[in-house]
Protein backbone atom coordinates (compact mmCIF):
# COMPACT_ATOMS: atom_id res chain seq x y z
CA UNK A 1 0.00 0.00 0.00
CA UNK A 2 1.01 3.61 -1.10
CA UNK A 3 1.51 6.17 1.76
CA UNK A 4 2.20 9.60 1.51
CA UNK A 5 3.71 10.50 5.02
CA UNK A 6 0.85 9.20 7.86
CA UNK A 7 -1.98 9.23 5.27
CA UNK A 8 -2.65 6.03 3.37
CA UNK A 9 -3.46 6.77 -0.29
CA UNK A 10 -6.09 3.63 -0.88
CA UNK A 11 -8.13 5.34 2.12
CA UNK A 12 -7.84 9.04 1.08
CA UNK A 13 -10.11 8.77 -2.02
CA UNK A 14 -12.80 6.70 -0.24
CA UNK A 15 -13.16 9.19 2.54
CA UNK A 16 -13.22 12.31 0.25
CA UNK A 17 -15.72 11.13 -1.25
CA UNK A 18 -17.89 10.20 1.86
CA UNK A 19 -16.91 13.56 2.94
CA UNK A 20 -18.12 15.46 -0.28
CA UNK A 21 -21.48 13.05 -0.22
CA UNK A 22 -22.09 13.83 3.92
CA UNK A 23 -21.73 17.77 2.57
CA UNK A 24 -23.46 17.42 -0.05
CA UNK A 25 -26.75 16.18 1.44
CA UNK A 26 -26.55 18.47 4.37
CA UNK A 27 -26.03 21.12 2.26
CA UNK A 28 -29.61 20.02 0.31
CA UNK A 29 -31.62 18.16 3.12
CA UNK A 30 -32.30 21.43 5.07
CA UNK A 31 -33.96 24.64 3.78
CA UNK A 32 -34.03 27.40 6.35
CA UNK A 33 -36.38 30.21 5.07
CA UNK A 34 -35.69 33.28 7.08
CA UNK A 35 -39.27 35.21 6.66
CA UNK A 36 -40.59 31.73 7.65
CA UNK A 37 -38.27 31.66 11.21
CA UNK A 38 -38.47 35.15 11.69
CA UNK A 39 -42.31 34.65 11.81
CA UNK A 40 -42.53 31.52 13.84
CA UNK A 41 -40.33 33.43 16.33
CA UNK A 42 -42.24 36.02 16.67
CA UNK A 43 -45.73 34.30 16.80
CA UNK A 44 -44.04 32.23 19.64
CA UNK A 45 -42.95 35.63 21.68
CA UNK A 46 -45.78 37.55 20.88
CA UNK A 47 -48.31 38.49 23.93
CA UNK A 48 -52.34 38.09 23.42
CA UNK A 49 -53.06 40.07 26.97
CA UNK A 50 -51.42 42.35 29.52
CA UNK A 51 -52.50 41.04 33.39
CA UNK A 52 -52.15 43.39 37.04
CA UNK A 53 -53.16 42.44 40.27
CA UNK A 54 -54.25 44.74 42.95
CA UNK A 55 -54.48 48.13 40.92
CA UNK A 56 -55.13 51.41 41.57
CA UNK A 57 -55.67 54.12 39.43
CA UNK A 58 -55.38 58.06 39.57
CA UNK A 59 -57.47 60.26 36.78
CA UNK A 60 -57.45 63.85 37.47
CA UNK A 61 -57.45 66.92 35.37
CA UNK A 62 -55.05 70.15 35.55
CA UNK A 63 -53.72 68.73 38.49
CA UNK A 64 -56.76 67.92 40.47
CA UNK A 65 -58.08 64.42 41.45
CA UNK A 66 -61.13 63.23 39.63
CA UNK A 67 -61.61 59.70 40.53
CA UNK A 68 -59.45 56.32 42.04
CA UNK A 69 -60.23 52.87 40.73
CA UNK A 70 -59.31 49.75 42.38
CA UNK A 71 -59.69 46.44 41.25
CA UNK A 72 -58.11 43.18 42.09
CA UNK A 73 -57.62 42.25 38.49
CA UNK A 74 -56.26 44.44 35.19
CA UNK A 75 -56.78 42.52 31.86
CA UNK A 76 -56.12 44.74 28.42
CA UNK A 77 -55.88 41.97 25.65
CA UNK A 78 -53.81 42.49 22.30
CA UNK A 79 -56.90 42.54 20.04
CA UNK A 80 -58.67 45.43 22.25
CA UNK A 81 -55.81 48.12 23.25
CA UNK A 82 -58.93 50.52 23.34
CA UNK A 83 -60.27 48.64 26.14
CA UNK A 84 -59.31 47.93 29.63
CA UNK A 85 -61.10 44.97 31.58
CA UNK A 86 -61.42 44.09 35.54
CA UNK A 87 -62.87 40.70 35.47
CA UNK A 88 -62.80 40.32 39.37
CA UNK A 89 -64.83 43.95 40.21
CA UNK A 90 -64.44 47.13 40.63
CA UNK A 91 -64.60 49.67 42.95
CA UNK A 92 -64.47 53.41 42.17
CA UNK A 93 -64.35 57.01 43.98
CA UNK A 94 -65.93 59.77 42.56
CA UNK A 95 -64.93 62.96 43.55
CA UNK A 96 -66.49 66.58 44.03
CA UNK A 97 -65.37 69.90 41.67
CA UNK A 98 -64.11 71.03 45.56
CA UNK A 99 -62.56 67.86 46.08
CA UNK A 100 -63.93 65.81 48.50
CA UNK A 101 -65.60 62.37 47.96
CA UNK A 102 -69.14 62.84 46.12
CA UNK A 103 -69.91 58.78 45.48
CA UNK A 104 -68.84 55.58 45.26
CA UNK A 105 -68.81 52.99 42.80
CA UNK A 106 -68.98 48.94 43.05
CA UNK A 107 -69.73 46.04 40.60
CA UNK A 108 -68.65 42.55 40.30
CA UNK A 109 -67.37 43.22 36.39
CA UNK A 110 -65.68 46.77 35.01
CA UNK A 111 -64.84 47.69 31.69
CA UNK A 112 -62.78 51.01 30.59
CA UNK A 113 -62.89 52.16 26.88
CA UNK A 114 -59.91 54.32 26.84
CA UNK A 115 -61.31 56.00 23.37
CA UNK A 116 -65.17 56.76 24.59
CA UNK A 117 -63.48 57.36 28.16
CA UNK A 118 -67.02 55.49 29.72
CA UNK A 119 -67.08 53.16 31.96
CA UNK A 120 -68.80 49.83 31.92
CA UNK A 121 -70.05 48.05 35.26
CA UNK A 122 -71.88 44.90 35.18
CA UNK A 123 -73.50 42.76 38.04
CA UNK A 124 -75.23 43.63 41.45
CA UNK A 125 -74.11 47.32 40.92
CA UNK A 126 -74.11 49.57 43.81
CA UNK A 127 -73.61 53.98 43.30
CA UNK A 128 -73.73 55.31 46.91
CA UNK A 129 -73.23 59.58 47.17
CA UNK A 130 -71.92 61.43 49.97
CA UNK A 131 -75.53 62.11 50.62
CA UNK A 132 -77.13 59.00 51.31
CA UNK A 133 -78.72 58.31 48.13
CA UNK A 134 -77.89 55.22 46.54
CA UNK A 135 -78.73 53.02 43.17
CA UNK A 136 -78.87 49.53 42.45
CA UNK A 137 -78.80 48.02 38.77
CA UNK A 138 -77.35 45.34 36.64
CA UNK A 139 -75.60 47.38 34.21
CA UNK A 140 -74.48 51.10 34.43
CA UNK A 141 -72.01 53.59 32.23
CA UNK A 142 -69.72 55.86 33.66
CA UNK A 143 -69.12 58.75 31.62
CA UNK A 144 -65.69 60.15 32.93
CA UNK A 145 -65.85 63.10 30.88
CA UNK A 146 -69.44 64.09 31.72
CA UNK A 147 -69.22 62.75 34.85
CA UNK A 148 -72.95 61.22 34.50
CA UNK A 149 -74.48 57.83 35.36
CA UNK A 150 -76.21 56.39 32.70
CA UNK A 151 -78.32 53.01 32.63
CA UNK A 152 -81.32 51.76 30.57
CA UNK A 153 -82.50 48.61 32.21
CA UNK A 154 -83.88 48.26 35.80
CA UNK A 155 -82.73 50.46 39.03
CA UNK A 156 -84.19 51.17 42.53
CA UNK A 157 -82.97 54.65 43.67
CA UNK A 158 -82.91 55.04 47.53
CA UNK A 159 -82.94 58.65 48.85
CA UNK A 160 -83.87 59.90 52.51
CA UNK A 161 -87.64 59.68 51.85
CA UNK A 162 -88.30 57.05 49.15
CA UNK A 163 -87.32 54.22 46.96
CA UNK A 164 -88.15 54.74 43.26
CA UNK A 165 -88.10 52.04 41.21
CA UNK A 166 -87.84 52.02 37.50
CA UNK A 167 -86.33 51.58 33.65
CA UNK A 168 -83.53 53.50 32.03
CA UNK A 169 -81.85 56.40 34.46
CA UNK A 170 -79.68 59.25 33.79
CA UNK A 171 -78.29 61.03 36.62
CA UNK A 172 -75.27 63.22 37.59
CA UNK A 173 -72.51 60.83 39.38
CA UNK A 174 -73.59 62.27 42.82
CA UNK A 175 -77.19 61.16 42.42
CA UNK A 176 -78.29 64.68 43.18
CA UNK A 177 -79.78 65.45 39.79
CA UNK A 178 -81.40 62.18 38.26
CA UNK A 179 -83.70 61.67 35.77
CA UNK A 180 -85.92 57.95 35.80
CA UNK A 181 -87.56 57.42 32.23
CA UNK A 182 -90.15 54.17 33.73
CA UNK A 183 -91.35 54.55 37.12
CA UNK A 184 -92.96 51.44 37.97
CA UNK A 185 -93.08 51.83 41.89
CA UNK A 186 -92.56 54.38 44.50
CA UNK A 187 -91.85 52.78 48.17
CA UNK A 188 -92.03 55.92 51.12
CA UNK A 189 -89.50 55.19 53.92
CA UNK A 190 -89.86 55.96 57.28
CA UNK A 191 -87.49 57.50 59.82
Amino acid sequence: MPTVGLFDLNLINPLKTYAFLLLLILTFSCKNDLNTISKEKVKDLSITEEYATDIEIYFSENAQKKSILRAPVMVKKKDTLDKTMFPEGIYLEMYQENGTLGSTLKAKYGAMDHISQEMTAKDSVLVISSNGQSLRCKHLTWNQQTRMLQTNGSVALKTQTETIYGDTLTADENLRIYKIKHITGIVQVKK
